[in-house]
């Protein structure tokens, strides 16, 4: 990954390597929806642009010299179209609007992506992102599209999202205008997990599986994972399965009982880090699995996960160590 991203620098013009890091150093996209501004806009003719320059002058001076209007109105022309071009590229991609969704996790050794929709209120043309992973034109015939962006393979840990460049030579291909964007967020990379059979992993009190259960209930939390079984008046509400309920019309609830076991106890491992850690990540993506809490020991830090927000925050951890 490193090394493709020296090649993606090498390929970089200093113009594009200049911008990049005056736009990336003065504007920060926070949150919400990025809107692309005039003033996020750089625009240089291209090799085509240049040769059109050299023919407006060399036109202009042999028209002077001969002194024929024909000419010059040719000249005058050319220019107008030359001009024209730079507008019409600056607004190709000024008041661009792009929302990115990015995972909480990831898993090391898979491909990562990130979300990007792109909404503008006229359709836009001959547009192109560049990222890490090469170049993906962009339809926004319609004024609206959305991708699944490659980002590369990224090893365990927390990393920046990477700057994305969005380009285009519309209208007539003699000028680029193009703007850089760095999309908010981190990407929290966990540790390839190491899955091994239920039984293998050693339960806790069951206690704690009541106690995750009840504040599941008081926060509304309704847990994706679950054996499926028919709803019954007992049955709180938050364990109907309303995805499935809006698709089929069937009240289902997911059912816990593995809850009942107690919780899985998740301990690192002596030995190699990272073989410990990917222990400890394929816990979770069992207990994940089957619905049930964990306990997490990792550096003498003890996690109590039995919700969302709570693995989340495992997964980082498990980035995060050293």
């Amino acid at each position: 990954m490193a090394e493709r991203d020296r090649q993606n620098r090498r390929r970089l013009s200093f113009f594009e390597r200049l911008t990049r890091r005056l736009t990336l150093r003065r504007r920060k996209w926070t949150s919400g929806a990025w809107q692309i501004r005039q003033s996020h806009i750089f625009i240089l003719p291209n090799r085509y642009g240049f040769y059109a320059g050299f023919l407006v002058l060399a036109s202009f001076a042999m028209g002077y010299k001969v002194q024929n209007n024909f000419i010059l109105l040719g000249v005058i022309f050319l220019f107008l179209v030359f001009m024209l071009s730079l507008i019409a590229s600056v607004r190709n991609i000024q008041g661009l609007k792009i929302n990115v969704q990015i995972e909480p996790y990831y898993y090391a050794g898979a491909m990562h992506h990130i979300r990007l929709s792109f909404r503008k209120d006229q359709p836009a043309f001959n547009l192109k992102l560049s990222g890490p992973m090469g170049d993906v034109v962009l339809d926004l015939s319609h004024g609206a599209t959305s991708l699944l962006l490659p980002v590369g393979q990224l090893p365990r840990g927390v990393h920046d999202v990477p700057a994305l460049k969005i380009e285009t030579l519309f209208p007539f291909g003699i000028a680029r205008a193009w703007s850089w964007l760095r999309p908010p967020g981190d990407l929290v990379i966990a540790p390839m997990p190491s899955e091994r059979a239920i039984a293998a992993y050693p339960r806790g009190n069951p206690a704690m599986a009541q106690s995750a259960d009840e504040k599941r209930q008081q926060n509304n939390f309704a847990d994706e994972l679950g054996d499926l079984r028919d709803y019954g008046d007992s049955d709180p509400p938050a364990r109907i399965d309303w995805k499935r309920y809006a698709a089929t019309r069937e009240t289902m609830v997911r059912d816990h009982g593995l809850d009942a076991q107690g919780e899985l106890i998740l301990r690192q491992p002596k030995g190699d880090l990272e073989n410990g850690l990917s222990y400890l990540s394929g816990g979770l993506l069992v207990a994940e699995r089957i619905g049930a809490p964990v306990r997490m020991v990792l550096q003498g830090n003890d996690y109590q996960i039995y919700d969302k927000p709570a693995r989340e925050k495992a997964y980082y951890a498990l980035a995060r160590t050293q």
